[in-house]
Order: C-alpha cells, then sequence, then structure tokens
C-alpha cells in the first residue's frame, strides 16, 4: 500500500476495499520474494556450474 495511496485514502476505505488492498498488498510481497527467490537460484546456478 505503500505505492501510492496516502494513509487518509486508505482510511476513506470501506472496510471491505481495504481487506482487499491489504490482499493484495500481501500477494505482491509473496510475488515480491518469489522473484527474488527466483533471481538468487538463477545467478547461484551461474556461479556454480553443475551443481
Amino acid at each position: 500500500m505503500e505505492r501510492g495511496y496516502r494513509p487518509e485514502e486508505i482510511f476513506a476505505m470501506s472496510r471491505m476495499e481495504q481487506g482487499i488492498m491489504q490482499a493484495i498488498a500481501e500477494l505482491n510481497r509473496e510475488q515480491c520474494k518469489e522473484d527474488m527467490r527466483d533471481a538468487f537460484l538463477e545467478a547461484l546456478s551461474i556461479l556454480l556450474p553443475g551443481k
């Protein structure tokens, strides 16, 4: 939610909208972690070929 929404905008949303935004934020964090893991594993495979 730090990407473009001011706190007053979030607090002005309904509970349902806030819940949806929270779920989206959690999915985005999970996706970011997966992307970082994939990039790390790819770099590791380049540095340690055949292992």
